[in-house]
Protein backbone atom coordinates (compact mmCIF):
# COMPACT_ATOMS: atom_id res chain seq x y z
CA UNK A 1 0.00 0.00 0.00
CA UNK A 2 1.43 3.42 -1.04
CA UNK A 3 2.00 5.81 1.61
CA UNK A 4 -0.58 8.88 0.35
CA UNK A 5 -3.26 5.69 0.31
CA UNK A 6 -2.96 5.11 3.78
CA UNK A 7 -4.89 7.35 5.18
CA UNK A 8 -7.37 7.17 2.87
CA UNK A 9 -7.94 3.19 2.76
CA UNK A 10 -7.49 3.01 6.88
CA UNK A 11 -10.14 5.69 7.17
CA UNK A 12 -12.43 3.72 4.81
CA UNK A 13 -11.64 0.72 6.75
CA UNK A 14 -12.90 2.31 9.71
CA UNK A 15 -16.03 3.52 8.59
CA UNK A 16 -16.80 0.19 7.07
CA UNK A 17 -16.92 1.21 3.51
CA UNK A 18 -13.54 -1.19 2.52
CA UNK A 19 -14.38 -3.84 0.42
CA UNK A 20 -12.67 -7.74 1.02
CA UNK A 21 -9.54 -7.04 -0.96
CA UNK A 22 -8.75 -3.75 0.66
CA UNK A 23 -9.14 -5.24 4.22
CA UNK A 24 -6.94 -8.16 2.84
CA UNK A 25 -4.29 -5.46 1.80
CA UNK A 26 -4.33 -3.59 5.05
CA UNK A 27 -3.89 -7.07 7.14
CA UNK A 28 -0.67 -7.47 4.82
CA UNK A 29 0.41 -3.81 5.44
CA UNK A 30 0.22 -4.64 9.23
CA UNK A 31 1.96 -7.43 8.80
CA UNK A 32 5.24 -5.91 6.69
CA UNK A 33 6.80 -4.62 10.14
CA UNK A 34 5.69 -3.30 13.48
CA UNK A 35 6.11 0.31 12.69
CA UNK A 36 2.72 -0.20 10.71
CA UNK A 37 0.81 -0.85 13.28
CA UNK A 38 1.56 2.34 15.72
CA UNK A 39 0.46 4.37 12.31
CA UNK A 40 -2.85 2.06 12.25
CA UNK A 41 -3.23 2.95 15.82
CA UNK A 42 -2.49 6.80 15.40
CA UNK A 43 -4.87 7.40 12.49
CA UNK A 44 -7.25 5.13 14.29
CA UNK A 45 -7.36 7.73 17.27
CA UNK A 46 -7.57 10.39 14.36
CA UNK A 47 -10.30 8.97 13.22
CA UNK A 48 -12.19 8.51 16.89
CA UNK A 49 -11.98 12.15 17.40
CA UNK A 50 -13.44 13.03 14.43
CA UNK A 51 -16.25 10.47 14.47
CA UNK A 52 -17.44 10.25 18.25
CA UNK A 53 -19.82 7.10 18.50
CA UNK A 54 -21.40 8.09 21.32
CA UNK A 55 -22.66 11.55 22.41
CA UNK A 56 -24.28 11.29 25.91
CA UNK A 57 -26.52 13.75 27.14
CA UNK A 58 -25.35 14.01 30.92
CA UNK A 59 -28.04 15.90 32.16
CA UNK A 60 -31.03 13.57 31.61
CA UNK A 61 -28.72 10.88 32.57
CA UNK A 62 -27.77 12.81 35.69
CA UNK A 63 -31.50 13.31 36.21
CA UNK A 64 -32.50 9.40 36.04
CA UNK A 65 -29.75 8.95 38.49
CA UNK A 66 -30.33 11.13 41.12
CA UNK A 67 -34.35 9.80 40.79
CA UNK A 68 -33.06 6.24 41.50
CA UNK A 69 -30.83 7.53 44.50
CA UNK A 70 -34.04 9.96 46.02
CA UNK A 71 -36.80 7.15 45.57
CA UNK A 72 -37.21 5.38 48.92
CA UNK A 73 -36.60 1.60 49.44
CA UNK A 74 -39.95 -0.45 50.83
CA UNK A 75 -39.43 -4.18 52.50
CA UNK A 76 -42.48 -6.07 52.21
CA UNK A 77 -43.33 -5.69 55.89
CA UNK A 78 -41.63 -5.66 59.51
CA UNK A 79 -41.00 -9.06 61.27
CA UNK A 80 -42.71 -7.61 64.44
CA UNK A 81 -46.30 -7.62 64.92
CA UNK A 82 -48.08 -5.06 66.75
CA UNK A 83 -52.01 -5.92 67.62
CA UNK A 84 -52.30 -7.52 63.90
CA UNK A 85 -50.99 -4.35 62.23
CA UNK A 86 -48.21 -4.15 59.73
CA UNK A 87 -46.15 -1.38 59.19
CA UNK A 88 -43.63 -0.75 55.89
CA UNK A 89 -40.16 -0.60 56.98
CA UNK A 90 -38.54 2.14 55.03
CA UNK A 91 -35.10 2.02 54.71
CA UNK A 92 -32.28 4.52 54.79
CA UNK A 93 -31.06 5.47 51.31
CA UNK A 94 -27.51 6.19 52.55
CA UNK A 95 -25.77 3.22 52.41
CA UNK A 96 -28.23 2.68 49.36
CA UNK A 97 -26.62 5.69 47.60
CA UNK A 98 -23.14 4.67 48.68
CA UNK A 99 -23.28 0.90 47.49
CA UNK A 100 -24.42 2.61 44.10
CA UNK A 101 -21.58 5.46 43.91
CA UNK A 102 -18.66 2.80 44.83
CA UNK A 103 -19.99 0.50 41.98
CA UNK A 104 -20.07 2.69 39.31
CA UNK A 105 -16.31 4.45 40.48
CA UNK A 106 -15.30 0.62 40.83
CA UNK A 107 -16.44 0.07 37.20
CA UNK A 108 -15.54 2.91 35.51
CA UNK A 109 -11.52 2.67 36.94
CA UNK A 110 -11.64 -0.82 36.32
CA UNK A 111 -12.78 -0.24 32.20
CA UNK A 112 -10.09 2.94 31.72
CA UNK A 113 -7.34 1.00 33.36
CA UNK A 114 -7.51 -2.03 31.27
CA UNK A 115 -9.08 0.26 27.62
CA UNK A 116 -5.90 2.13 28.29
CA UNK A 117 -3.19 -0.30 29.27
CA UNK A 118 -4.49 -2.19 25.81
CA UNK A 119 -4.59 0.98 23.83
CA UNK A 120 -1.01 2.75 25.26
CA UNK A 121 1.37 -0.63 25.16
CA UNK A 122 2.28 -3.41 23.21
CA UNK A 123 2.19 -6.98 24.83
CA UNK A 124 5.37 -8.95 24.43
CA UNK A 125 3.52 -12.78 25.89
CA UNK A 126 4.98 -16.30 26.24
CA UNK A 127 3.55 -19.38 26.86
CA UNK A 128 4.82 -22.79 28.43
CA UNK A 129 8.22 -23.98 27.67
CA UNK A 130 8.34 -20.65 25.52
CA UNK A 131 11.42 -17.43 25.20
CA UNK A 132 11.23 -14.35 23.58
CA UNK A 133 14.06 -12.06 22.22
CA UNK A 134 12.44 -8.69 21.79
CA UNK A 135 14.71 -5.47 20.12
CA UNK A 136 12.82 -2.24 21.76
CA UNK A 137 13.00 1.21 19.78
CA UNK A 138 16.07 2.37 21.91
CA UNK A 139 18.21 -0.64 21.00
CA UNK A 140 17.46 -2.43 24.62
CA UNK A 141 17.61 -6.61 24.04
CA UNK A 142 15.09 -8.23 25.90
CA UNK A 143 15.01 -12.07 26.24
CA UNK A 144 11.74 -13.30 28.19
CA UNK A 145 11.15 -16.39 29.69
CA UNK A 146 8.70 -18.83 29.58
CA UNK A 147 4.87 -17.46 30.72
CA UNK A 148 6.09 -13.91 30.85
CA UNK A 149 4.30 -10.70 29.79
CA UNK A 150 6.11 -7.63 28.61
CA UNK A 151 4.13 -4.09 27.91
CA UNK A 152 5.89 -1.68 25.87
CA UNK A 153 4.58 1.94 24.93
CA UNK A 154 3.08 1.43 21.51
CA UNK A 155 4.76 5.21 20.73
CA UNK A 156 8.03 4.90 21.59
CA UNK A 157 9.64 6.18 24.97
CA UNK A 158 8.04 9.64 25.60
CA UNK A 159 9.22 12.02 29.00
CA UNK A 160 12.04 11.56 31.18
CA UNK A 161 12.28 7.97 31.40
CA UNK A 162 11.76 4.61 28.97
CA UNK A 163 9.57 2.73 31.02
CA UNK A 164 8.25 -0.58 30.45
CA UNK A 165 6.36 -3.36 32.41
CA UNK A 166 7.02 -6.40 33.66
CA UNK A 167 4.80 -9.62 35.01
CA UNK A 168 7.36 -13.11 34.78
CA UNK A 169 10.96 -12.93 34.29
CA UNK A 170 13.37 -11.39 31.68
CA UNK A 171 16.94 -10.45 30.88
CA UNK A 172 17.62 -7.18 30.18
CA UNK A 173 20.71 -5.39 28.18
CA UNK A 174 19.54 -1.66 28.21
CA UNK A 175 21.13 0.64 25.77
CA UNK A 176 22.95 3.54 27.12
CA UNK A 177 21.70 7.04 25.52
CA UNK A 178 23.18 10.11 24.30
CA UNK A 179 20.74 12.12 26.77
CA UNK A 180 20.94 9.80 29.87
CA UNK A 181 17.39 8.83 29.84
CA UNK A 182 17.63 5.94 32.74
CA UNK A 183 15.08 2.50 31.99
CA UNK A 184 12.72 1.50 34.39
CA UNK A 185 10.84 -1.44 34.52
CA UNK A 186 8.01 -1.36 37.12
CA UNK A 187 5.67 -4.18 38.13
CA UNK A 188 2.00 -4.33 39.82
CA UNK A 189 3.40 -3.80 43.32
CA UNK A 190 5.30 -0.89 44.33
CA UNK A 191 9.13 -2.49 43.27
CA UNK A 192 10.73 -0.99 40.16
CA UNK A 193 14.14 -1.42 38.81
CA UNK A 194 15.80 1.96 37.68
CA UNK A 195 19.16 1.70 35.41
CA UNK A 196 21.29 3.56 33.12
CA UNK A 197 22.82 1.08 30.47
CA UNK A 198 23.47 -2.59 32.36
CA UNK A 199 23.12 -6.08 31.76
CA UNK A 200 20.46 -7.86 34.55
CA UNK A 201 18.19 -10.66 35.06
CA UNK A 202 14.38 -9.30 36.84
CA UNK A 203 12.30 -11.75 38.40
CA UNK A 204 8.86 -10.72 39.17
CA UNK A 205 6.33 -14.20 39.96
CA UNK A 206 3.62 -14.55 42.41
CA UNK A 207 4.61 -12.86 45.89
CA UNK A 208 8.46 -12.61 44.95
CA UNK A 209 10.83 -10.53 43.65
CA UNK A 210 14.26 -11.05 42.50
CA UNK A 211 17.09 -8.57 40.78
CA UNK A 212 20.32 -10.58 39.51
CA UNK A 213 22.76 -7.82 38.21
CA UNK A 214 25.62 -8.98 35.72
CA UNK A 215 27.11 -5.77 34.29
CA UNK A 216 26.78 -2.05 35.54
CA UNK A 217 24.91 -0.21 38.27
CA UNK A 218 20.69 0.25 38.79
CA UNK A 219 18.80 0.69 41.39
CA UNK A 220 15.71 -0.63 43.33
CA UNK A 221 12.84 1.63 44.60
CA UNK A 222 10.60 -0.06 46.55
CA UNK A 223 8.02 0.51 49.90
CA UNK A 224 7.45 4.49 48.40
CA UNK A 225 10.10 6.45 49.03
CA UNK A 226 13.08 3.17 49.73
CA UNK A 227 15.89 2.50 47.65
CA UNK A 228 18.75 0.13 47.08
CA UNK A 229 21.84 0.55 44.49
CA UNK A 230 23.34 -2.75 43.20
CA UNK A 231 26.70 -3.64 42.00
CA UNK A 232 27.59 -6.23 39.41
CA UNK A 233 27.35 -9.70 41.27
CA UNK A 234 24.57 -8.64 43.69
CA UNK A 235 21.51 -10.48 43.68
CA UNK A 236 18.30 -8.33 45.35
CA UNK A 237 15.41 -10.76 46.81
CA UNK A 238 11.96 -9.68 48.25
CA UNK A 239 8.79 -11.68 49.10
CA UNK A 240 5.00 -9.82 49.68
CA UNK A 241 5.67 -10.13 53.35
CA UNK A 242 8.65 -8.71 54.03
CA UNK A 243 9.35 -4.71 54.55
CA UNK A 244 13.16 -4.85 53.55
CA UNK A 245 14.77 -6.28 51.08
CA UNK A 246 17.43 -9.38 50.88
CA UNK A 247 21.11 -8.47 49.52
CA UNK A 248 23.03 -11.44 48.60
CA UNK A 249 26.65 -12.05 46.38
CA UNK A 250 26.85 -14.54 43.74
CA UNK A 251 30.53 -15.46 41.83
CA UNK A 252 28.16 -16.66 38.89
CA UNK A 253 25.26 -14.00 37.99
CA UNK A 254 25.11 -16.28 34.40
CA UNK A 255 23.31 -19.15 36.42
CA UNK A 256 20.06 -17.04 37.24
CA UNK A 257 19.72 -16.66 33.18
CA UNK A 258 20.20 -20.54 32.53
CA UNK A 259 16.48 -20.79 31.36
CA UNK A 260 17.99 -19.23 27.79
CA UNK A 261 19.62 -22.45 26.81
CA UNK A 262 16.33 -24.44 28.05
CA UNK A 263 18.76 -25.45 31.36
CA UNK A 264 17.88 -25.46 34.56
CA UNK A 265 20.43 -24.53 37.15
CA UNK A 266 20.28 -26.15 40.92
CA UNK A 267 22.60 -25.42 44.00
CA UNK A 268 22.28 -28.20 46.41
CA UNK A 269 17.96 -27.07 45.98
CA UNK A 270 15.05 -28.93 47.81
CA UNK A 271 13.06 -30.36 45.35
CA UNK A 272 10.20 -28.49 47.02
CA UNK A 273 11.53 -25.30 46.05
CA UNK A 274 12.77 -27.31 42.28
CA UNK A 275 9.54 -28.17 41.44
CA UNK A 276 8.64 -23.85 41.39
CA UNK A 277 11.14 -23.63 38.73
CA UNK A 278 9.62 -26.54 37.13
CA UNK A 279 5.60 -25.09 37.10
CA UNK A 280 6.80 -21.66 36.08
CA UNK A 281 8.78 -23.23 32.95
CA UNK A 282 6.16 -25.93 31.65
CA UNK A 283 3.13 -25.36 33.63
CA UNK A 284 2.83 -28.11 35.53
CA UNK A 285 1.84 -29.16 39.54
CA UNK A 286 3.96 -31.01 40.94
CA UNK A 287 2.83 -33.08 44.21
CA UNK A 288 4.65 -35.36 46.83
CA UNK A 289 3.46 -38.56 47.44
CA UNK A 290 5.61 -38.49 50.23
CA UNK A 291 6.70 -35.35 52.31
CA UNK A 292 10.71 -36.86 52.64
CA UNK A 293 10.84 -36.63 48.81
CA UNK A 294 10.36 -32.90 48.99
CA UNK A 295 13.35 -32.40 50.87
CA UNK A 296 15.42 -34.18 48.68
CA UNK A 297 18.25 -32.18 47.06
CA UNK A 298 19.09 -31.33 43.46
CA UNK A 299 22.29 -29.74 42.21
CA UNK A 300 23.87 -29.50 38.42
CA UNK A 301 22.48 -28.22 35.06
CA UNK A 302 19.83 -29.76 33.35
CA UNK A 303 19.03 -29.22 29.81
CA UNK A 304 15.50 -29.82 28.79
CA UNK A 305 13.41 -28.64 25.89
CA UNK A 306 10.80 -30.49 27.12
CA UNK A 307 9.12 -31.80 30.59
CA UNK A 308 9.53 -34.99 29.87
CA UNK A 309 12.67 -35.30 29.28
CA UNK A 310 13.68 -33.15 32.72
CA UNK A 311 11.64 -35.54 34.37
CA UNK A 312 13.24 -38.30 32.86
CA UNK A 313 16.20 -37.60 34.38
CA UNK A 314 15.37 -36.79 37.71
CA UNK A 315 13.68 -40.32 38.05
CA UNK A 316 16.85 -41.95 37.25
CA UNK A 317 18.50 -39.36 39.38
CA UNK A 318 16.58 -39.71 42.61
CA UNK A 319 15.08 -43.19 41.59
CA UNK A 320 11.60 -41.74 41.75
CA UNK A 321 8.47 -42.39 40.43
CA UNK A 322 7.06 -39.78 38.14
CA UNK A 323 3.57 -39.94 37.09
CA UNK A 324 1.47 -37.15 35.07
CA UNK A 325 -2.28 -36.81 35.41
CA UNK A 326 -3.04 -33.83 33.26
CA UNK A 327 -1.68 -30.98 34.35
CA UNK A 328 -0.48 -32.44 37.59
CA UNK A 329 3.18 -34.25 37.98
CA UNK A 330 3.22 -36.66 41.01
CA UNK A 331 6.26 -37.63 42.44
CA UNK A 332 6.67 -40.87 44.64
CA UNK A 333 9.16 -43.56 45.68
CA UNK A 334 9.95 -46.44 43.35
Amino acid sequence: MEKFDVKKILFDHFDGRTTSMQRKLIEDWLKENTDNEVVFYQYLDEWEQQNPQFIPDTEKGWSKFEAVLNTPSVLPTSSIEDENTETPLIINNWWRKWLIAASICFLVAGSLFFFQKSILYHTYETGNAQTQNITLTDGTLVTLNANSKLYVPRWGFGGEKRTVLLNGEGEFHVTHTVDNKRFVIKTDEDFEVEVWGTQFVFYTRSNVKKVILNEGKVQINYHAGKTQIMKPGDVVTMDALADTIKLTKTNNPEKYSAWKYHQFYFDNTAFSEASIAIKERFGLQITFADSTLANRRLSGYFRADKPEELFKALSLLLNVSIKQRNEIIIISTK
